[in-house]
């Protein structure tokens, strides 16, 4: 990540230059780059690592100097992508699979997919290498480039930098207050932190000045105010759990599409519901679980007339013969011909033990490659290389299931639960807990599954809802409202969770606001660009500094 622009080798008046040893020659950009890309990927991998995402970014934000420039900038580019391709290495595998084909033509289409990723990464570093001169004062030029990046600039697989705080929980409750987007400006408070720290620890390099920053002090303030709301959160919202009205439900995990996948799911269910003292209200089969049924079928209790009124697969398929408690499950919703439905809609279905069909949400964020294929609107032959069964249609409207009075369920499908838009429109609907049915056999690696828990994680603690996630393969589990997984099942296994879950009622401010912070974050970006371009047209000896103050 060093400039090959002598005006930029030159000594760097920030701290960054007098903080780290000064490497010289071409080795010297990609070992930063990759010493920096392992870091930032680490807590992916492990998510207890998270200091290690924390020194990553404060290694990128004391290089900024170096950054500036078309070398600093292609390195920091390389960097970005390098650090993607450790942490979500099984894009490829999972590509090939959607696409049935072998593992090169799957690396084929995961390049641009991880170098597009790689520059919305990259993106807040070139921002703040461009906007100031001092590392201690980059954090949060950068951290609200991040926030407003993450936003607004879509991406297959939705991560945020945040997102890989969430194994220490008091880090990111805040996320209640302003969503998931802040998580990730406190994520650039730690790394700015640490980076003021180490300026304080040396002695080097204008120590006067540096240890009085306001932006590292600023920094730190932010991280220990954030910390200590956290914990008063996780306190106070437990107290509120204690007294809440549970909501006794059983989710089974078995994959529907392996041999005996649907009769295991029928078997589990009805050994829960056989224990006199375990009998759940609520039992939850995974995505893709159920048949595809015309949208005018309203029970599932006569057999002929699920046949005359379904398609195949699964032509005629009633989950359960005689069932002893509501069951919520995921199948098709069609209409018009059963071979060339006009409408085709991946659907979340809730009956009770009669079998009558009390609703029925459809999924409204379809999975890229899986559900649709990205760009073929523009590119229609893009769809010959991703075989699809059938091409989905999106839902429109966020449909709250009523499994009885008191339980108001917000269903989510597998990619659903990471879309943070997706959980605060069902609690703004009066959801008082989050279910997501999740197929998720095209992943089995065990660290996928993982991250795909771990980006929905943090639903639960935007909206302080239960999350249950009931999962083909994995992770099932139970979220509660801090964020913590409070029950779970082992991976690739077939068993299932009985578990009570607490019902809440009200919104939190992140569900108020919505996607508030974020344009904030934007906001704040362009008013840093339009102050530093009026720092450059100030005669020169008017100029005083940067445009973001130190």
């Amino acid at each position: 990540m060093m400039s090959n622009d002598p005006v930029q080798r030159a000594p760097a008046a920030g701290v960054g230059a007098g903080v780290l040893p000064r490497c010289v020659g071409w080795a010297a950009a990609p070992l930063a780059a990759a010493a920096i890309a392992v870091f930032v990927a680490a807590p992916w991998l492990d998510q207890g690592l998270v200091w290690c995402g924390w020194i990553g970014v404060s290694a990128a934000l004391l290089l900024v100097m170096q950054i500036r420039g078309w070398w600093g900038e292609a390195w920091t580019l390389v960097g970005a992508a390098t650090a993607l391709t450790i942490a979500f290495h099984w894009t490829p595998e999972v590509l090939a699979y959607a696409m049935n084909t072998g593992y090169p033509g799957g690396l084929l289409f995961a390049a641009p997919i991880v170098l597009w990723d790689a520059v919305r990464l990259a993106l807040p570093f070139w921002f703040a290498a461009r906007v100031t001169n001092d590392p201690l004062a980059a954090w949060w030029p950068a951290g609200l480039a991040a926030a407003a990046t993450e936003a607004f600039m879509p991406a297959v697989f939705p991560w945020k930098l945040g997102y890989s705080q969430i194994a220490w929980p008091f880090l990111v409750q805040s996320a209640d207050l302003f969503g998931a987007e802040f998580s990730t400006l406190v994520f650039f408070a730690h790394a700015g932190a640490i980076a003021w720290l180490v300026a304080v620890l040396t002695g080097r390099d204008r120590l006067g000045r540096t240890a009085a920053s306001r932006s590292g002090i600023v920094a730190v303030v932010l991280c220990v105010a954030n910390a200590a709301y956290g914990l008063g959160a996780m306190a106070s919202w437990s107290r509120t759990m204690e007294t809440a009205p549970r909501l006794r439900i059983a989710v089974a995990q078995a994959n529907p599409e392996d041999e005996g996948g649907v009769d295991e799911l029928r078997s589990l269910t009805q050994r829960v519901c056989a224990d006199p003292g375990r009998v759940p209200d609520l039992v939850c089969w995974p995505e893709c679980s159920g048949g595809s049924y015309e949208a005018s079928l309203d029970s599932l209790a006569d057999p002929e007339r699920v046949v005359a009124s379904s398609r195949e697969p699964n032509r005629g398929m009633r989950p359960l013969d005689d069932p002893t408690c509501p069951l919520l499950f995921g199948g098709k919703i069609y209409t018009g011909h059963p071979e060339k439905p006009r409408v085709l809609h991946q659907s979340a279905i809730l009956v009770d033990a009669s079998q009558a069909i009390l609703g029925r949400y459809h999924k409204r964020h379809l999975m890229p490659f899986g559900e649709y294929v990205p760009g073929s609107d523009i590119y229609p032959d893009l769809r010959l290389y991703f075989p699809m069964q059938d091409e989905m249609t999106e839902g429109t409207e966020p449909t709250v299931l009523h499994a009885s009075p008191a339980a108001r369920l917000g269903v989510m499908l597998c990619y659903e639960d990471m879309i943070p838009a997706a959980a605060r429109s069902l609690v703004r609907e009066s959801a008082n807990v989050l279910v997501s049915l999740i197929n998720g056999s095209a992943f089995t690696a065990p660290l996928t599954l993982r991250q795909h828990r771990l980006l929905a994680q943090l639903r639960a603690v935007e909206c302080r809802r239960a999350l249950v996630r009931c999962a083909a393969t994995g992770e099932t589990c139970v979220i509660s409202p801090l964020g913590v997984i409070t029950a779970e099942l082992p991976l690739h296994t077939r068993d299932i969770l009985v578990a009570d879950v607490p019902l809440l009622e009200g919104r939190t401010l992140a569900g108020l606001l919505g996607p508030a912070f974020p344009i904030v974050a934007a906001a704040g970006v362009l008013a840093i660009v339009a102050l530093r371009q009026k720092a450059s047209r100030r005669p020169r000896g008017s100029h005083r500094g940067d445009a973001v103050p130190k």
